[in-house]
């Protein structure tokens, strides 16, 4: 894991540096007792993954400077449901419309993409990135789109790398 912290690391601060027209590019990181505040504050364990990139990489990544979407957002801005955060995304599988549509039907009271995960990434249009951080799907990546849901089995780390290479299909 820690080589690919590292060529993470690499590729975001080059990516960086074509878009900063001749500045120092520094990536600020998130100090571990902010990370062990907040699982202590919502009874939850984030993923370690997540937790390496936002101490040892990045407290976020602006991936595209002149957008207000696709960027990582940094640890203070993560949006997620303080009252459901410890409760399981218990999703199995993706979920089309119509699935999303009969769930919503069945249980007006309890909003799936709330429980357990934490959005990281806003797409535009409603649709967002986010890392399961209680479930089944523990430490993946799922996509809301709409009213549609995508499980994408990835790890935080694979995931982030491809954002930054530019390969991950969700902000292409």
């Amino acid at each position: 894991m820690e080589n690919q912290l590292e060529r993470i690391k690499s590729k975001l601060i080059e990516r960086l540096r074509k878009n900063s027209d001749g500045e120092e590019v520094t990536l600020e990181t998130l100090p571990i007792e902010k990370i062990t505040e907040f699982e202590n504050k919502y009874q939850i364990k984030l993923p370690q993954g997540i937790v390496d990139f936002y101490t040892k990489v990045s407290n976020g990544a602006v991936l595209y400077p002149d957008e207000d979407i696709c960027n990582l957002d940094p640890f203070e801005n993560w949006c997620f449901n303080k009252k459901l955060i410890n409760t399981d995304f218990n999703i199995e599988n993706d979920v089309t419309y119509d699935d999303y549509e009969a769930i919503q039907e069945s249980d007006r009271d309890y909003s799936f993409e709330s429980c357990g995960n934490i959005e990281l990434m806003y797409l535009g249009c409603e649709m967002t990135c986010n890392i399961v951080v209680k479930g089944k799907h523990y430490g993946e990546i799922i996509a809301l789109l709409e009213m549609y849901l995508e499980i994408t089995n990835k790890n935080f780390l694979d995931w982030i790398e491809g954002c930054i290479d530019g390969t991950e299909e969700y902000i292409l």
